[in-house]
């Protein structure tokens, strides 16, 4: 999974609103959500989880859960304005801008 330097940038943003240390990363992880459906969630994280795929962007390291990583391979993790504000988005492969 990529990340873009926006999102990066974002996810930065909401780490310090957190007074939270720049060494924590994003984890990217699978959850059931109210109804039951399986969802993607992000969260920061101190270190990553065992087996996680870590990678970088613009200074915020990204933990992809192992059971993620070959699904989400080849997507990138982007911001789109929405009503209030900067939305994070995935974008799966072959749907980039051109």
């Amino acid at each position: 999974m990529q990340v873009t330097s926006t999102a990066a940038n974002v996810l930065a943003e909401a780490r310090q609103a957190q007074e939270l240390p720049e060494e924590y990363g994003v984890r990217v992880f699978a959850h059931a959500d109210e109804s039951g459906e399986a969802a993607l969630a992000l969260a920061f994280a101190e270190q990553p989880a065992e087996g996680d795929l870590v990678t970088e962007q613009d200074g915020t390291e990204i933990y992809v859960a192992p059971e993620l990583a070959e699904p989400l391979a080849g997507s990138t993790l982007d911001v789109t304005e929405g009503p209030d504000g900067p939305e994070l988005t995935l974008v799966p492969q072959g749907d980039e801008e051109q």
